[in-house]
């Protein structure tokens, strides 16, 4: 049996990655959650541990009562600062529990923190059998830290296209959009200015749920659309869609643009949202897109550059981009990378 501690069951990538994962494995899986969000216990999935705490007796009683001999273990620094999750590898290593730990997140170096930074971890993380994390980029930073031997990058998942059967939203004409939580750091705001200076287009479209924290970026949004008299040429649609109706939305518009401006994640989910649906991508020329072979490059993340980049894009850009971003869909998907990551054990 294998314990995979993770979120879930809430709107989170984390949680949603897990989900797409777990199921692809052919051993058991137990999933190890947290407490008090979105909680549904069963037996094969556990409530036992809380956000940003050294208190790990619910995860090792599990442990403990189901024999538990392999975790995996789904890292992010906002989940579990460095130092806790120093102390929490450490013990598993004296219990001799074979560990996988996925590194959502090699990058942050919390100024006001000192707890939170990776370097509070380096002692922990020599002793798992594994350190997956989804790219080069992830693989150099660890490896400036000292962390090599155990050091392995396998890509994120990419959800499966959407079956024929599926109905997505309605679009208008020539159509731009995008997909995630609606988040400062995600460009929402940007792309917006941009669209309302890009000639050629019809409509833009956000499929961008909101969130704790995105009040303001919401507000922001409207207000710009109401600024440049967009209202019936930009949609935001903040519900949390099912999977497959995003995908099939997002299959049926002209471009993708995720115009990131900054983060300091390894990877991203939304991003491979659009990915799945095998249309054309732009994005913003930030590591978190390193790996997606067959995205448009923008010249940079500023709103001059968004729009600059888009209206250099002709159709054979547009074409080429759409049958690698394909070829990338049907290379990674779950079931593909579960087999990998099985094979570590």
């Amino acid at each position: 049996m294998i314990g995979w501690i993770t979120t879930w069951d809430i709107r989170c990538g984390i949680a949603t990655y897990s989900a797409f994962l777990s199921r692809e494995f052919d051993e058991e899986v137990t999933i190890l959650c947290q407490k008090g969000e979105g909680e549904k216990g069963s037996k094969d999935v556990i409530p036992c541990w809380e956000r940003d705490t050294n208190d790990f007796s619910g995860i090792l009683s599990q442990i403990s009562i189901l024999g538990i001999e392999k975790i995996i273990i789904q890292h992010q620094p906002g989940l579990l600062r460095f130092s806790y999750l120093n102390e929490l590898l450490l013990t598993l290593s004296r219990m001799e529990i074979k560990v996988i730990i996925t590194m959502h997140n090699t990058r942050d170096r919390s100024l006001v923190f000192p707890s939170k930074r990776i370097e509070k971890a380096i002692e922990g993380l020599r002793t798992v059998s594994t350190v997956m994390v989804h790219s080069n980029a992830d693989v150099e930073n660890l490896s400036a830290l000292g962390i090599k031997a155990n050091v392995t990058m396998i890509p994120h998942g990419i959800y499966p296209p959407p079956s024929e059967d599926t109905e997505g939203l309605e679009l208008s004409g020539k159509t731009i959009a995008t997909f995630g939580f609606l988040l400062p750091h995600k460009g929402q705001v940007e792309l917006i200015e941009a669209f309302a200076r890009l000639e050629g287009w019809d409509s833009l479209l956000l499929l961008c749920a909101v969130r704790e924290g995105t009040g303001k970026t919401l507000d922001k949004c409207k207000r710009l659309i109401t600024k440049h008299g967009l209202e019936n040429r930009v949609q935001i649609i903040t519900e949390f869609l099912d999977d497959e109706v995003a995908v099939k939305t997002l299959a049926g518009c002209d471009l993708l643009v995720f115009p990131y401006q900054n983060t300091k994640e390894s990877a991203s989910g939304a991003v491979r949202m659009g990915v799945a649906s095998g249309a054309p991508l732009a994005v913003t020329p930030i590591p978190i897109f390193d790996d997606i072979e067959g995205a448009i490059r923008l010249p940079g993340t500023s709103v001059d550059d968004i729009v600059k980049g888009i209206q250099a894009i002709d159709e054979s850009q547009m074409d080429a981009s759409k049958k690698a971003i394909v070829k990338l869909r049907d290379s990674l998907q779950w079931s593909e990378v579960a087999n990998r990551l099985q094979a570590l054990f």
